[in-house]
């Protein structure tokens, strides 16, 4: 008898919740049950199973009618973007530079990927950063504008716009291909090759398989083209191998049942790149690179070791580099440091003694990189101001402070190699940075 009442209860909460005037319809059924429960024939407890029903009913009514208008293409596509705002102060020393320097700057990025068929898909994404004008003129590892520019608008530019085909190939788990303006492929631990913001023009190929539990390989290689006007296209290709391995997948202990292992070794080979070619004024190099260093073959390994202790998320990780092609003995590049936490999800005062487990992060890392170790042009652009010849520590930590929001401090201490070259001889840098994503 109670599921009889309870059946049309339902059957008649959603079908006057189909007319306009819903929540006039929903407080009725409310006055209904509250009748129902006054003159015994609902229990109360009924009544809040009914209710509850008649919500998960109706949502899921409501999701129905969202896939019957919406079609379902375009439900697959995903619109996301992020804001950082950032106070930046330098104390600087060396030619031409100003004792100290103290700017505010913003990055904006908004794009979106989604599938075309069940293997390709598309993304797109624009972003501010300093434009260029037929080829030269712009920071290819920078998407931030200063507020320097006496109010005038700030530069959108096209920062990715990619399509990206998944075969489904026997014997392999995944297999991407990868054409036009597209992230950086290969696994890094950190920015001593490439600078973060980093966009490649070209294409790329990844591969991914695993081999048992614990064991995983990857792989990335491709090209990317910096002046496809010359008769001689400056460019460099790349190809990069690595394996995942958690050895000890069932073990009792915290630490070794999470304990990771994941390395790689790269190899980029650059084309055409010297120094009196007219390729040097589109892609803008630096200075820091000797001007004997008429090619660059690289060779990148890296390797990170991680684990949680307490539930704790840690790593620690080393990137080398080496130009086999240097004409002198400045080829060499490394960089080592650790890291702890998570900077999600957003701190709260009522579990103050959970935030070194959840909603903080920190590291640090030690870097040096000779003048000619790599090319200097696309090296993290905050460290000693970008380039090469350089060597310095890092420290940073960033706090989850709101839903999809973050509060970030790094602090560098940086200087030259040789002193002797014209530059920064040495740099202080404080950034503190505001993220919103959405």
């Amino acid at each position: 008898m109670m599921h009889l009442w309870r059946r049309r209860v339902i059957a008649g909460a959603l079908a006057i919740s189909c007319f306009p005037g819903t929540a006039w319809a929903v407080s009725e059924v409310d006055i209904l049950l509250n009748k129902l429960v006054e003159r015994g024939i609902v229990s109360s407890d009924d009544a809040g199973i009914i209710r509850r029903e008649i919500a998960e009913a109706k949502e899921a009514r409501t999701t129905e009618l969202a896939k019957e208008i919406v079609p379902e293409p375009d439900r697959r596509w995903t619109w996301k973007g992020d804001v950082r705002l950032r106070d930046e102060y330098r104390n600087r020393e060396g030619e031409g530079e100003a004792s100290d320097a103290h700017r505010q700057r913003i990055r904006f990025r908004y794009g979106f990927e989604g599938p075309v068929t069940d293997q390709l898909k598309v993304e797109a994404r624009i972003a501010t950063g300093t434009s260029s004008t037929g080829g030269t003129g712009g920071d290819p590892v920078s998407t931030n504008q200063s507020f320097d520019t006496n109010l005038v608008k700030k530069n959108i530019n096209l920062d990715l716009a990619n399509v990206r085909y998944t075969p489904a190939i026997s014997g392999v788990d995944s297999v991407a291909l990868v054409g036009g303006i597209h992230q950086n492929p290969m696994w890094t631990v950190g920015p001593l090759v490439w600078d973060g913001d980093l966009s490649f023009d070209g294409a790329a190929v990844q591969v991914k398989h695993m081999v048992r539990e614990g064991v995983d390989l990857f792989s990335s290689g491709g090209f990317a083209l910096l002046d496809t006007g010359e008769s001689e296209t400056p460019m460099f290709w790349y190809t990069q191998g690595g394996a995942e391995l958690q050895p000890m997948p069932n073990a009792e202990g915290e630490f070794f049942k999470r304990l990771k292992l994941k390395g790689a070794v790269a190899y980029h080979d650059y084309k055409n790149v010297i120094r009196s070619k007219s390729s040097v004024d589109v892609i803008a190099r630096e200075a820091q690179n000797s001007a004997a260093a008429n090619d660059f073959n690289q060779i990148n390994p890296s390797i990170e070791l991680s684990s949680t202790v307490a539930a704790v998320p840690v790593a620690l990780f080393w990137n080398w580099a080496r130009n086999t092609s240097a004409p002198s003995e400045q080829n060499d590049g490394f960089q080592f440091g650790l890291k702890a936490g998570r900077a999600k999800p957003a701190l709260t005062f009522d579990n103050i003694p959970g935030w070194l487990r959840d909603g903080i992060e920190g590291g640090y890392y030690f870097q040096q990189l000779e003048r000619d170790a790599v090319f200097d042009e696309f090296a993290d652009s905050d460290f000693n101001d970008g380039g090469t010849n350089n060597r310095g520590h890092v420290f940073y930590v960033t706090l989850a402070t709101l839903k999809h929001s973050t509060l970030g401090a790094k602090y560098a201490v940086t200087r030259q190699l040789d002193e002797a070259v014209a530059g920064k001889d040495h740099e202080d840098r404080i950034q503190v940075d505001w993220v919103t994503t959405f």
